[in-house]
């Protein structure tokens, strides 16, 4: 059987949460929870058709915009849906600490394609799918320590 993805995971939660209260109130807390998980969802699906969307081209002037978007894209997912300090001091350093993994994972993908000369036109599609492979963990684990999502009922 194959590993469930976070997404996959993502999206039973969602629909375990819509079949709950199909016809009952939910809390305040619950529809705070609900839209962070619609908010991963949706960038989640906006990254894997960025991907899917990456040019088969070697020429650096086609990707270098397929790029600029990604690049604008995660400078916008260090800025949006930010909140003020956390009251709990060890928690603020865990986000903290997870913001710089992130900004670090950023820091370090930008520095590999500021010098990036493709080898074959398959391999920018290759190489932006792994970048997403890897800035997607460090960002969940930030979002995390912001508001973390319970995958519990994603089990059931």
């Amino acid at each position: 059987m194959a590993k469930t993805t976070l997404y996959e995971k993502y999206i039973a939660v969602k629909q375990n949460f819509l079949e709950k209260h199909k016809e009952t109130m939910t809390s305040p807390a619950e529809l705070w929870n609900y839209q962070e998980l619609l908010y991963r969802i949706e960038v989640f699906e906006f990254l894997r058709l960025y991907r899917n969307a990456a040019p088969l081209s070697s020429e650096m002037k086609i990707l270098g915009n397929h790029y600029m978007i990604l690049d604008a894209y995660m400078e916008n997912l260090k800025i949006e849906r930010t909140l003020p300090a956390a009251s709990n001091p060890d928690k603020q350093k865990q986000r903290e600490t997870a913001f710089a993994s992130f900004n670090s994972v950023i820091d370090d993908y930008r520095k590999r394609y500021s010098s990036y000369s493709p080898q074959s036109p398959e391999q920018y599609h290759k190489d932006i799918g792994a970048t997403i492979g890897t800035v997607l963990p460090a960002w969940v684990q930030y979002r995390n320590t912001i508001n973390e999502i319970k995958l519990l009922e994603a089990a059931s």
